[in-house]
């Protein structure tokens, strides 16, 4: 049997991917009563994230056997001797919101735990503050608080010190993007209790909003939750794993970015939109994860038409700034409006459906419903026989606005209608054009609401041949005994070019001694939507990371890896092998 080495290697870097190696006892590996051992389980992080530039002190949470193997791409790991506890070294220029922590033996690896990345100094949640007496007094004018409500009942409590027109913007991550089970409230109030302002669900289940204060003084932030599943009672609560990040700043605060795309090749700037940004301020749009996670970066949900397979990520970030913005990146041509601009007025072009601006797929342009029962109307140059693809994005942009969607053909008869498609309720056709001409788009909100948050990314997009692979789980268990199979989803994206050939689809970056040999997906018949590789070793115990790789020849050469099952609505490349050995 081969063990891992017994030494601790510390701050381990290869291409963006931070192991640390310890020691695995044959106690570990020995299962009482049975042949293997349990891979480990891995539940929460505390404190849940970390500044850029910093090193934190992190607990892992679960169950699991220390000394374990520590998976962390894009930070540095250090293992410490106590139970349970590591220090993640964060790079001060990390392209990411966050990194993915996985624990891992010679038995396999846990679920991945998101661990988030900042730019604003950090400080712990300190009891008691759960009255307006004792809150926490907060003197940075800028800061992330990691805190956590430990019982029913628990509300926590933060003081900070407001001028006479400051605005204070807070928020809180904790169930969206941190899989804490709760549903959190947000309030700011007068020490007195006087609620002066409360925000919940702002970004799913939690809460964020900004507070302008008319009078100089001190200000108390609360936040407390219900259980983020309902039950029959009704009551504050709280445990060990609701765990949150409270953000409060009188800075500047991204929401989000006009554009909400960018071009591949050059993303250069887009304009910043949040709170207590000057008009017009830009910053650049860098690939999500840089160099740093080449291995292991973020991809947009699979098998989704309001995006293409080969799209990719970036992000919006800056020192000094809280909070970040995702921007799609895009191979197609993306259209900057002046009707988008924070700064101008002028809604002619897309409200006036005798000058609607003209829109020929493929293209991405964002767009702004500013007005209570604003309609936008786009013109789409279409050819007979296309097979289109027409997607408004808002409420996975975290958007107020609910979509409608009509196309209208060249004739002025309804060629096609949707509104929002269910989760996350954005709105996407698949058409085929039946007439060449010009077909308009209108867009609108199904509540005919409108305002300076109602934006909405907007894609129309020619279909080309190609094809997803999705992989059934992210990890895979192999042993000597007896063959492995994995199964491979196939999703083939047609046009009225056809659809692809066949699919030569296989295992890369296998380690010594383990075989698994490439199968076909045929563009008919069983295989076309599923295939099953079959992994065999004889050779020694192995951790680590592959790839499931599909290549087509017809009618053009393509490329693409199997992604992982989505998580937060992402996936990956990286499927992790643990090779077994007989003891």
């Amino acid at each position: 049997m081969q063990l891992l080495t017994s030494r601790c290697i510390h701050h381990v870097r290869s291409t963006g991917l931070a192991v640390a190696y310890v020691a695995l006892s044959l106690a570990a590996f020995f299962k009482p009563g049975g042949l293997y051992a349990a891979s480990p389980e891995l539940k929460y992080l505390t404190p849940p994230g970390g500044q850029r530039g910093s090193t934190v002190r992190v607990t892992c949470i679960g169950d699991f056997s220390w000394p374990v193997s520590i998976l962390a791409p894009g930070v540095e790991v250090s293992p410490c001797d106590e139970s349970g506890k590591m220090e993640l070294s964060i790079p001060d220029n990390l392209a990411a919101d966050r990194v993915w922590i996985r624990l891992y033996n010679a038995q396999g690896i846990s679920t991945a735990v998101p661990f988030l990345i900042g730019t604003l100094h950090e400080i712990s949640e300190e009891e008691p503050n759960n009255s307006p007496g004792n809150a926490q007094a907060v003197s940075d004018e800028s800061v992330t608080i990691n805190g956590i409500l430990q019982k029913r009942g628990d509300v926590d409590g933060y003081s900070v010190e407001l001028t006479s027109g400051q605005t204070l913007v807070a928020a809180v991550d904790a169930n969206s993007r941190l899989d804490s089970p709760m549903d959190a409230i947000l309030q700011v109030a007068t020490v007195a209790g006087t609620v002066l302002a409360e925000n919940h669900d702002a970004v799913g289940l939690d809460p964020r909003l900004a507070f302008t204060a008319t009078k100089s003084g001190n200000y108390i932030i609360r936040i407390f939750a219900f259980p983020a599943k309902p039950g029959q009672k009704i009551f504050f609560s709280g445990d060990d794993d609701y765990v949150y990040r409270l953000t409060l700043t009188t800075g500047p605060y991204i929401t989000h970015t006009i554009q909400l795309s960018a071009p591949q090749t050059d993303p250069g700037e887009v304009e910043l939109f949040g709170w207590n940004i000057l008009p017009g301020t830009t910053l650049p749009v860098v690939p999500f994860g840089g160099s740093t996670l080449a291995n292991y970066v973020e991809h947009e949900s699979p098998g989704d038409l309001r995006n293409a397979p080969n799209d990719q990520l970036g992000l919006v970030f800056g020192m000094g700034y809280a909070g970040c913005a995702r921007v799609r990146l895009v191979s197609h041509t993306v259209t900057s409006s002046a009707t988008t601009s924070l700064t101008t007025s002028n809604l002619t072009a897309q409200t006036d459906r005798k000058d609607a601006m003209e829109l020929p797929p493929s293209n991405t342009v964002t767009g702004l419903l500013r007005t209570p029962g604003q309609t936008d109307t786009y013109r789409l140059p279409l050819t007979k026989g296309q097979h289109i693809t027409i997607a408004v994005e808002s409420q996975n942009l975290y958007s107020p606005m609910v979509p409608v969607l009509r196309l209208n053909d060249p004739t002025g008869a309804m060629a096609a209608e949707v509104s929002e498609t269910g989760p996350p309720k954005d709105a996407v056709i698949s058409y085929t054009v039946s007439d060449d001409g010009d077909y308009l788009l209108i867009v609108g909100d199904r509540f005919r609401h409108g305002g300076e948050r109602y934006f909405y990314r907007l894609t129309v997009r020619v279909e080309e041949p190609d094809f997803e692979l999705f992989a059934r789980a992210d990890s895979l268990v192999i042993t000597p005994d007896k063959p492995t199979e994995f199964s491979i989803t196939v999703k083939r994206r047609g046009s009225q070019d056809g659809e692809v050939g066949p699919i030569k689809i296989a295992a890369i970056d296998l380690p010594a001694g383990v075989t698994s040999a490439a199968v076909a997906s045929q563009p008919t018949g069983p295989t076309s939507t599923e295939v099953k590789l079959v992994f065999s070793t004889t050779g020694p115990a192995y951790s680590g990371p592959i790839r499931i790789r599909g290549t087509v020849d017809q009618p053009k050469e393509i490329r693409h890896f199997a992604r992982t099952p989505p998580k937060h609505a992402i996936s990956f490349e990286a499927i992790w092998l643990t090779v077994l050995v007989n003891p």
